[in-house]
C-alpha cells in the first residue's frame, strides 16, 4: 500500500508542475555526443536552464523525447520503487 500512496503523490506533484508551466519535451545533445532529456517551454529556456549552465556544451536542442511512453512509465516505476524503500 505505501508503494501506491509514494507513486500517486508524486504522480499528482509532476501533473501540477506540468500544467504550470506548458512544458514540451527535449533533447539536448552535448559536445561530447551523450544525449539528455530535458523539459521547457522553448528550446532557449531549455539551453538556458540545462543543469550543466555552460553554453559550451550544448551541441544542439531538439523537440522530441529521449524515451518512449513505455520506457518511461517503467523507469519512473522502478524509481518510486526504490525511493519507497
Amino acid at each position: 500500500m505505501s508503494h501506491l500512496v509514494c507513486y500517486n503523490r508524486l504522480m499528482i506533484i509532476e501533473t501540477d508542475m506540468k500544467n504550470k508551466n506548458e512544458t514540451t519535451d527535449f533533447i539536448v545533445t552535448t559536445t561530447s555526443g551523450t544525449r539528455w532529456a530535458a523539459t521547457g517551454t522553448s528550446p532557449a529556456n531549455v539551453r538556458e536552464n540545462f543543469w550543466m549552465r555552460s553554453p559550451s556544451v550544448i551541441a544542439k536542442v531538439e523537440a522530441g523525447r529521449l524515451f518512449t511512453h513505455e520506457e518511461d512509465a517503467e523507469l519512473k516505476r522502478e524509481k518510486l520503487e526504490e525511493m519507497c524503500r
